[in-house]
């Protein structure tokens, strides 16, 4: 990654960007900071974990499996498998970043999550940084991994003191709504975005959060079908054209 101008403005716009919205990292991680502890990793071994995984889902999947007395290996891959969307941000990225070297493609794979891939979207779709979309993407990453670590700490020595009914997890999804909705420019990605929505909702209840994907896969086909229908009303009123005005 080259070290010039460009890359370190780009470095400091990923990070005061992300800036606004790494706040709402502070609860969810608490409460996967206590989760760890109770599940029995200890407060150390809590903050190991959200260092090493980075991922609010899959820890709190793997921590519920360890309370409920689940083999290991069991609640291991049960947290990989909640982070099955992250094969589908991958593949949305690689196109952009085949020509990188393998060392940075690894800081691509390290540091991916909803918010640091929703950021690098949104900078993809306005077109910045085309030169040093790492050092956007890093910036951004500086920010929310060493807020997730220090929030999952918090929660994992003071977690047990807040109230139960606060439901400090709620802020999360928030955050997202806050961050995808300025992202809808078309009537296909608002029409993925509501199927989408409506399916997780629906499917909610899937054993190991397959509900999720499941509504990803949904959202994502529906936004297919709705673009090609799209395509092929526009393409008949082309055909249609020069027709009308022949009466």
């Amino acid at each position: 990654m080259p070290r010039d101008g460009g890359c370190q403005v780009a470095f400091r716009a990923g990070a005061r960007r992300t800036l606004a919205i790494a706040p709402s990292y502070l609860p969810f991680g608490m409460v996967c900071g206590l989760a760890a502890v109770q599940a029995g990793l200890g407060e150390l071994g809590a903050i190991a974990l959200a260092g090493l995984a980075f991922a609010g889902s899959a820890q709190a999947v793997l921590t519920q499996f360890m309370q409920s007395g689940a083999p290991i290996l069991v609640a291991i891959v049960s947290g990989l498998i909640v982070n099955l969307r992250m094969a589908v941000y991958s593949a949305a990225i690689a196109p952009r970043i085949g020509q990188a070297r393998q060392r940075d493609r690894l800081l691509w794979a390290g540091f991916l999550v909803d918010q640091t891939y929703l950021f690098e979207e949104a900078r993809h779709a306005q077109g910045e940084f085309a030169g040093h979309a790492l050092a956007y993407y890093l910036g951004s990453a500086c920010v929310l991994w060493p807020m997730w670590v220090a929030a999952n700490a918090l929660g994992a020595y003071a977690g047990a003191l807040l109230p139960g009914h606060w439901q400090l997890e709620f802020t999360i999804p928030l955050s997202f709504v806050a961050m995808v909705t300025p992202m809808l420019r078309d009537a296909t990605q608002r029409a993925t975005v509501v199927v989408g929505g409506i399916a997780g909702v629906l499917l909610f209840a899937m054993p190991l959060k397959l509900g999720l994907i499941a509504a990803c896969l949904i959202g994502v086909l529906a936004g297919l079908a709705f673009d090609t229908l799209l395509r092929a009303l526009k393409l008949h009123q082309i055909q249609r054209g020069p027709d009308d005005g022949q009466y």
